[in-house]
């Protein structure tokens, strides 16, 4: 089996792949690195990977928009499980602390690290890369660099360790999903995800986020995303809790999707 992933080798994403593999060792698989989120989700699309994991949200930074707005681009595709990674950012560089001038990570990694930077490196370059994992191949060839990653970095890239748990939150955690185009029966699914875009009436937000609690039913994520099509025009994803012994989710997402001009069910797993 093939799984595309965010890349190279050292990045949370390929930590969560093998955790994933730890887990389900029945079968073989070919590990395919990407050098973006968007690139290994599109890895699907093109028939060129069986699977993808990809982050979808974090404890600190919150939703990771840009899965959630590839997979709105590209519809047919199915989510077939999610999983919590604990997540943890360390400092790592060949330099004192003292002679460092840039520090690379990748966006997530930043944010999750902020209080930790200012206090620490308030008046240095702080520099974006495409992974954790590409900014400590670069720390690793830069002069008076330093990179913020995955521990596992330092003996890939042959860097040391300054400091380590630099994040913000000790509870710092990032939740997996795993993709595919084809749509595999879970029987035991404790949640449903849902993207839907409402009419344009008022109160239709209220009325459908209603139906939840005349259902009974509990949220457990919503996040709005710009539709793209025009200005104040919005996209909605929700996690809802469900399961195959309960009869009232067909009609729940039945009435919802009468009230959309929207509507897409992503998964339940």
């Amino acid at each position: 089996m093939r799984i595309s992933y965010l890349g190279p080798i050292g990045t949370f994403s390929h930590q969560a792949v093998t955790n994933y593999i730890s887990d389900n060792n029945s079968v073989s698989y070919e590990l395919l690195p990407c050098k973006t989120i968007t690139e290994a989700i599109l890895m699907l699309i093109s028939n060129d990977a069986d699977i993808s994991i990809v982050p979808i949200e974090n404890s600190i930074q919150g939703s990771v928009f840009e899965t959630i707005d590839t997979l709105f681009e590209n519809e047919n595709l199915t989510i077939l499980k999610d999983f919590i990674l604990d997540v943890n950012q360390n400092l790592l560089s060949n330099f004192k602390k003292n002679e460092i001038q840039k520090i690379y990570s990748h966006p997530q990694g930043i944010a999750q690290c902020r209080n930790y930077i200012n206090k620490n490196f308030s008046n240095i370059d702080i520099i974006e890369t495409t992974s954790t994992a590409s900014a400590a191949e670069i720390a690793k060839n830069t002069l008076n660099s330093a990179c913020i990653c995955n521990l596992s970095c330092a003996k890939e890239y042959s860097l040391n360790i300054l400091d380590e748990n630099i994040q913000d939150s000790d509870k710092n955690k990032t939740r997996f999903i795993v993709l595919s185009k084809n749509n595999i029966e879970n029987k035991n699914y404790t949640k449903t995800s849902i993207y839907f875009s409402t009419l344009n009436k008022p109160g239709e937000l209220y009325k459908i986020l209603g139906l939840f609690n005349i259902f009974n039913v509990n949220l457990t994520k919503i996040e709005s995303r710009p539709a793209k099509t025009a200005l104040g025009e919005y996209v909605f994803w929700i996690d809802f809790e469900s399961s195959p012994n309960n009869k009232s989710i067909p009609i729940l997402l039945e009435q919802i999707k009468t009230m959309c001009s929207y509507f897409r069910i992503l998964g339940s797993y």
